[in-house]
């Protein structure tokens, strides 16, 4: 197999949830096969929020196998051979190896991409936003029943086929080795996202929102040389809110490939705070998270943070310089 291209969709908070699987088998860069499963979640715990987002109820899972038994069928495919790819890589890895740490599992070996990165390189400049159904419209590839898991993992594969082409690659790994901003990933050193919500999360929170939810752990340089009078620099940065013209795994993988620290909170420390598009229903009706009124509050003090919006945090990393 070149790659197996997977989604997950889980069925309450826990990632350990997982209630099914799509699988999507790709070799000499044509689809060969196709895995579905439903899956018993432990506890036969479904929460209705996660219901209206792909639609399965207990009545639909209740006599499926558990996940420790669909594991007994596909775990010879994962293997050091293997690159696997998901849509927002980071959650259907954690949904993986949490369900295989909820049943005492072995941990396999293989690799993983993201195809929010791999699709980025394929869009040649084109702002799309990051979304499967976004890349899918952009690429031309059908997706038929979006949050189910055999149609987006199709729809994934497709789209990172598409890219290969475009790029004249010969496969995924000569693709992803082609771009240093696409990490190819040990599953084996993932540290799992184990909870869909944080606990400071508001339950009122969008369940699509979060689905695209980006984890600063998963995004590390792809190189080990750096340009010191680059501005991002061994600086500390921090993002707010959604980025509408690039995506925020793309952001992130760019800043830190210029030596720059992303941070999760703002201090005293924090050189540049990236502000995006916020969301009023849920930062309020000034349009300022938490993030930002903390940033304006040191700087104040003589904090040296520096506020960017997207448009100059993009020119930042464009052209190195920024108006103040």
């Amino acid at each position: 197999m070149d790659f197996i291209a997977l989604d997950f969709e889980i069925a309450n908070n826990d990632l350990s949830s997982a209630c099914s699987l799509g699988m999507v088998f790709v070799e000499q860069n044509r689809i060969v096969d196709e895995k579905y499963f439903l899956i018993q979640p432990p506890g036969m715990k479904v929460d209705k929020s996660f219901t209206k987002v792909h639609g399965l109820t207990e009545e639909d899972l209740k006599d499926a196998p558990t996940f420790d038994e669909v594991w007994a069928e596909i775990s010879d495919f994962f293997n050091t051979d293997i690159l696997v790819v998901a849509h927002n890589a980071f959650f259907d890895m954690s949904v993986l190896k949490s369900s295989l740490l909820h049943y005492s599992l072995e941990i396999p070996e293989f690799d993983y991409a993201c195809s929010i990165p791999i699709s980025t390189r394929g869009l040649n400049g084109f702002k799309v936003g990051g979304s499967l159904k976004a890349r899918a419209e952009h690429f031309g590839v059908e997706l038929d029943h979006h949050h189910n898991a055999l149609s987006d993992a199709r729809a994934c594969a497709e789209v990172v086929l598409r890219c290969i082409d475009l790029k004249k690659r010969k496969s995924l790994r000569t693709y992803c080795s082609t771009y240093s901003s696409i990490p190819v990933k040990s599953f084996l050193e993932l540290k799992p996202q184990t909870s869909f919500y944080s606990k400071a999360r508001s339950r009122k929170t969008n369940v699509r929102k979060t689905f695209n939810s980006v984890s600063i752990s998963e995004i590390t340089p792809s190189g080990t040389v750096f340009d010191d009078k680059h501005p991002l620099f061994e600086k500390n940065l921090v993002f707010t809110g959604e980025l509408t013209s690039i995506d925020r795994t793309e952001a992130m993988q760019l800043v830190v490939d210029k030596g720059a620290v992303i941070k999760t909170g703002v201090s005293g420390k924090t050189d540049y705070l990236i502000v995006g598009k916020q969301d009023p229903t849920i930062v309020g009706p000034d349009g300022l998270s938490t993030k930002e009124r903390k940033a304006h509050e040191l700087m104040k003090k003589e904090s040296k943070i520096k506020i960017l919006k997207e448009e100059e945090f993009l020119k930042l990393m464009g052209t190195g310089s920024v108006s103040h």
